[in-house]
């Protein structure tokens, strides 16, 4: 009997003493509440570089919490070499690649995931990508990716079109 008051007692005391904790967000996580609207910046067309060629990215305006986005890159050679279909939203960004006959990369239900990390005004950071906007003209995308067993960045410089 000793013992369920004693347990009682020490479930009554934490119950009062965990009201005056405040749980921390992750180490990361943004603390603003996210709004897709914020990232309007990304609607338009872009041209840049990366993988050694030329990279074109088109992103729609947002619509019920998501963004629409569509890349297509072109190598050094000046030959299509893949597309990319992309969904942003509150979650991170979901893609699926196609070859240039549209034939597709990933299994049919199957699609590459980049969950969200940290977003702000400029900037949204997913686990391996990130979008930062430098100007109202300069974007640049970072992809986390391993090349040959080791780890890489491949930065990729836009200006909008």
């Amino acid at each position: 009997m000793n013992k369920l008051i004693t347990l009682l007692a020490l479930l009554v005391g934490s119950l009062s003493v965990s009201h005056s904790y405040e749980i921390l967000p992750t180490e990361g996580a943004s603390e603003n509440k996210f709004d897709i609207e914020d990232f309007g910046w990304l609607v338009g067309s872009w041209t840049g570089d990366g993988f050694g060629g030329i990279s074109h990215e088109t992103w729609a305006e947002p619509v019920n919490g998501t963004m629409m986005g569509m890349y297509r890159h072109i190598n050094a050679e000046g030959e299509l070499n893949f597309y990319e279909f992309l969904l942003l939203d509150e979650t991170g960004l979901r893609l699926k690649h196609f070859n240039p006959d549209l034939t597709g990369w990933e299994e049919k239900d199957d699609m590459l995931t980049f969950e969200m990390i940290s977003y702000s005004k400029d900037k949204i950071e997913l686990k391996g990508l990130t979008f930062e906007k430098k100007s109202d003209t300069e974007m640049t995308i970072s992809l986390k990716m391993k090349r040959g067993g080791e780890l890489h960045t491949e930065v990729f410089n836009m200006k909008r079109d």
